[in-house]
């Protein structure tokens, strides 16, 4: 909290004196030292850096073996210290997580290039995922935990559907490619459920968060591929629309049951608005105009959403992505220069109508902000 606002509310008559010292002691007891997180984030890179640099060093005159030894060793040593005395402040202890799955990471594959294995990708990726998600949703605190662990379980997933998809004759259906590709976002339902079942109820907030931006985004993807789908791949598309729109609707169905209140429901409706607006695209497939409206459509629902839930932050980003939306569009139909100038007037116009119209409404109708 600014030290300046909140004199200036003192002189104005908001608040008095001993309002503004709970407030300055309240900010200090629950403040976040983003210097100190990010000062500890540098020394546990540096860190790692470090130890790349002196192994790297003298990489050929090591064996194999030993160099495997040392790094096995350095992983069981921190894991034991985490699990014996896990440091009591939460910034160093999510660096000291980041760098253990680090080197658990990095320890496949330097056995990959010991012994000159040629596994793909996703095998060593899934067997870190299997490995270190205990440790990181077992003991993550922050968005660092979250997002490295969502980042190995889509990233998984998503390798193993391009490796499948490599094996011409015997790729799979594009359906069941398309149900493994959206799967995370199931994650946004289990992460609800946990939020009032943990005792760290800020981590899976944030994993919530991390897979519903995960879901939308891919939800956004396919609308904008479908405006192309006229080609030769359109029943693949069509197959992949049809398992993403069905994973969205069971992941909106969870999430209603799993967190029955006005933010969880929000999400709800977030995610089963996605799944019909991207099923309905098959029905405009090849058509720019209308694709481009059922994607201001899902932000604009996503906007709406927002507002009932009271995240000030995601409708004014759901509003910038629309203008965005707009002003590209203006790009797409013009067919020359003149009508790329007439067109940008014409979206730099609307958009000013609708960033009016969004603070108006925010102002108005958003309730007081709940969580994010």
């Amino acid at each position: 909290m600014s030290e300046s606002k909140l004199k200036a509310w003192q002189e104005a008559g908001l608040i008095d004196a001993q309002t503004a010292a709970g407030i300055r002691a309240w900010e200090a007891q629950h403040s976040r030292p983003l210097g100190l997180w990010a000062l500890i984030g540098i020394a546990a890179l540096a860190i790692g850096l470090g130890l790349i640099s002196i192994i790297a060093a003298n990489w050929d005159a090591i064996a194999g073996e030993v160099r495997l030894g040392i790094h096995f060793a350095a992983m069981a040593g921190l894991a034991a210290f985490l699990w014996v005395r896990p440091p009591a402040h939460e910034a160093l202890n999510e660096a000291l997580l980041f760098v253990l799955a680090a080197l658990g990471l990095t320890f496949f594959g330097h056995l990959g290039q010991v012994y000159q294995t040629g596994s793909p990708l996703w095998q060593p990726l899934g067997l870190w995922l299997l490995l270190f998600t205990p440790v990181l949703l077992g003991w993550g605190r922050s968005w660092l935990s979250a997002l490295g662990w969502f980042a190995g379980l889509a990233g998984t997933l998503l390798l193993f559907v391009s490796h499948l998809a490599d094996r011409g004759a015997n790729t799979p259906d594009t359906f069941l490619l398309g149900l493994i590709a959206a799967t995370p976002t199931l994650v946004v339902p289990l992460a609800a459920w946990m939020r009032s079942r943990s005792s760290r109820p800020d981590f899976w907030r944030r994993l919530e968060q991390i897979a519903l931006t995960y879901a939308v985004f891919g939800a956004s993807q396919l609308l904008i591929v479908t405006a192309f789908g006229d080609g030769g791949d359109q029943a693949d598309i069509v197959k992949a629309v049809l398992a993403m729109s069905l994973v969205l609707l069971v992941a909106a169905g969870l999430q209603w049951v799993a967190r029955p209140c006005v933010s969880g429901r929000s999400v709800a409706m977030i995610l089963a608005g996605a799944a019909l607006l991207t099923a309905f695209s098959l029905a405009v497939m090849g058509v720019d105009l209308a694709a481009a409206i059922l994607f201001m459509l899902l932000w604009t629902g996503i906007a709406g959403a927002s507002l009932r839930a009271g995240w000030r932050a995601v409708f004014q980003a759901a509003t910038a992505i629309i203008a965005l939306r707009l002003i590209v569009l203006s790009f797409e139909l013009a067919s020359d220069l003149l009508g790329s100038g007439v067109g940008l007037v014409l979206a730099g116009l609307f958009t000013l109508g609708v960033a009016w119209a969004a603070v108006r409404v925010s102002k108005r109708y958003a309730p007081k902000e709940v969580d994010a």
